[in-house]
């Protein structure tokens, strides 16, 4: 083995177990944390975890179980288990008590596996409970024991039903999904200045293959300039489009997630694709148009609920089997005409 090998192997092992040790020392520590705190509790006060870690648009379609299991457990104290970056989504949501943040898989398993949770609602299965630094996989034995897995998930039903079925959950009654927006987000936004009436859109995805091609987005966002009388707000982590006109302005890169729910709350229309936007505009309640296409496995599939998912308050723009890489201009146009014309430029 050369030098540099062994070095490398070496630096990647010492990385992994820290890494592990890491988590173990996180696990107990969060279990002497849930511990004390349970022997303040009343008799007969349960203490539940509720696991559903990423991503924010997953963590948007779960929020009506949220109130279904307080509604289920009112007196309990409710623990959901989130990636760091998604925790505003948690720490926000009045039917949880408190937003746990998760350092990896290893030290959820080995927390969890102590007992001190009386009731565990594991609302993900095995692609999603993955440590890449651990090599972990951590599996949902009733996700397994029902077929449920990354390849079969859309099978079941939309991303709400899918995940309730995994957790031993009914569905809930009320379906539609809330965001729990605070003044700090409100007062951000006011500081934009944001046009009177504009559309929101959103480009790119965290998975290329529902993406639609950025010379398709300049192409429709000059049109939408030129025959409609709304500015253009781009939101998102980042751009890759050249749009340069005086009513286009992108706010990538500048928002957290609940503000950006803001902008899209405040929008005429939201315009964008099968992405955590449009789990916000659903949630905040402005009329979409999402670009969708055939899925690896899934010619056709609605992963959403509440009005999106019936489409009362959106537009699902696809045609069966092609992806969203290859949805023509055309089909786009017509649908979003077809909703807007009272705003057509004369």
């Amino acid at each position: 083995m050369a030098l540099e090998q062994f070095i490398a192997l070496w630096t990647h092992r010492y990385h992994k177990y820290s890494h592990i040790a890491r988590a173990h020392r996180k696990a107990w520590q969060a279990w002497s944390y849930f511990f004390w705190k349970k022997q303040s509790f009343p008799a007969g006060k349960q203490l539940i975890a509720i696991i559903r870690t990423e991503h924010f648009g997953d963590i948007i379609a779960t929020e009506p179980l949220s109130r279904h299991i307080r509604e289920e457990f009112p007196n309990a104290h409710l623990v959901w288990f989130v990636k760091p970056v998604f925790k505003e989504l948690i720490e926000t949501n009045p039917h949880v008590d408190e937003a746990f943040p998760e350092f990896c898989v290893t030290q959820r398993q080995t927390l969890l596996k102590t007992g001190v949770f009386d009731q565990i609602f594991e609302l993900q299965f095995r692609n999603n409970n993955h440590c890449a630094t651990c090599d972990v996989y951590v599996e949902n034995p009733l996700a397994e024991a029902k077929g449920v897995n990354v390849h079969t998930y859309f099978n079941f039903g939309n991303l709400l039903s899918v995940f309730a079925q995994i957790a031993g959950l009914s569905q809930p009654r009320d379906d539609q999904p809330r965001l729990y927006l605070q003044q700090r987000h409100q007062l951000k936004v006011d500081a934009l200045r944001l046009p009177d009436s504009f559309i929101v859109i959103h480009c790119q995805s965290n998975y290329t293959p529902k993406d639609w091609p950025k010379e398709q987005w300049n192409h429709l966002i000059y049109y939408l300039l030129e025959q409609y009388s709304f500015s253009i707000v781009e939101v998102g982590l980042s751009s890759n489009l050249s749009v340069r006109h005086p009513n286009f302005h992108s706010l990538t890169g500048k928002l957290s997630i609940l503000e950006t729910a803001e902008v899209i709350r405040r929008a005429d229309y939201f315009i964008g694709l099968d992405s955590g936007p449009s789990h916000l505009a659903n949630a905040a309640g402005t009329f979409g148009f999402v670009l969708m296409g055939s899925l690896n496995d899934f010619p056709a599939y609605n992963p959403f609920s509440g009005s999106y998912g019936r489409q009362e308050n959106c537009v699902l723009i696809r045609q069966e089997g092609i992806p969203c890489a290859q949805l023509p201009f055309e089909t786009v146009v017509e649908a979003i005409h077809a909703h807007m014309p009272a705003q057509v430029k004369s």
